[in-house]
């Protein structure tokens, strides 16, 4: 017999003014430019295309992620806004610290963007990026996965475990890496580590705020982090 919970119908997601607005933006950076290298050749260049495909991919992970208990809404913080913003700034100041100890093996038009592109087009740049990455790798990758392990991997009530949850996001922000970061240099153990340290570990941050805090809270966290992380980053390139 299938345990309730997976019994339960899907139920469409609550739709209010912000999630309409999150889409919206979100079509408006995809046509703008893929920023990720898989989506942008799954939607063959096609701004269009791309558009539409953050809107599947962002109403699949609502429903997916809304079956499994991650919300959209900011939940469990005193600050909703702050305590995100809090921690985005100490994981800045980590991935500043990465970047520096790990100066060697950064790859030259990294050090060269970062270092001559003005401020204010790098922390817009990059706040665009994350907000449709969150969508790809932790809204509807992430959802996804944690779906798909929890179904085999489950309390008794059928929930996914905790693990579930840290296996699905891990294996979704390592395929983010792999795809535009780990795969576009040489493959070295220092390299490794840094992308470990400087991608991997914040990534994992942010999807403990999706699960835990709610989507919400991952989006001010993981775009909120370039306000700080930009204006510091030459001190890493040094």
């Amino acid at each position: 017999m299938r345990p309730a919970f997976l019994s339960t119908p899907l139920e469409p997601p609550r739709v209010n003014w912000k999630v309409v607005a999150g889409l919206v933006l979100a079509a408006i950076i995809a046509w703008a430019t893929p920023f990720d290298l898989a989506f942008g050749a799954a939607t063959f260049g096609l701004p269009i295309l791309r558009a539409a495909a953050i809107v599947a991919l962002a109403l699949i992970g609502l429903r997916v992620g809304g079956r499994i208990g991650l919300g959209v809404e900011a939940k469990g913080l005193g600050r909703p806004i702050l305590t995100p913003l809090a921690v985005a700034a100490v994981v800045a100041v980590g991935c500043v610290a990465a970047d520096g100890l790990f100066r060697a093996v950064l790859q030259p038009a990294y050090v060269h963007s970062m270092s001559t592109a003005p401020l204010a087009m790098r922390i817009a740049g990059y706040m665009m990026r994350a907000f449709n990455e969150n969508i790809i790798y932790r809204l509807f990758l992430g959802s996804v996965l944690v779906w798909l392990i929890g179904r085999r991997w489950k309390t008794d009530d059928g929930r996914p475990t905790d693990g579930a949850y840290w296996l699905g996001f891990a294996l979704a922000q390592g395929a983010n890496i792999w795809i535009n970061v780990t795969s576009q240099a040489p493959l070295t153990p220092l390299g490794v580590l840094h992308d470990a340290l400087r991608y991997f570990a914040p990534g994992m941050v942010w999807s403990w705020l999706y699960w835990r805090h709610g989507f919400q809270s991952n989006e001010i966290a993981c775009t909120g982090v370039h306000l700080f992380f930009q204006p510091l980053s030459v001190l890493g390139l040094k």
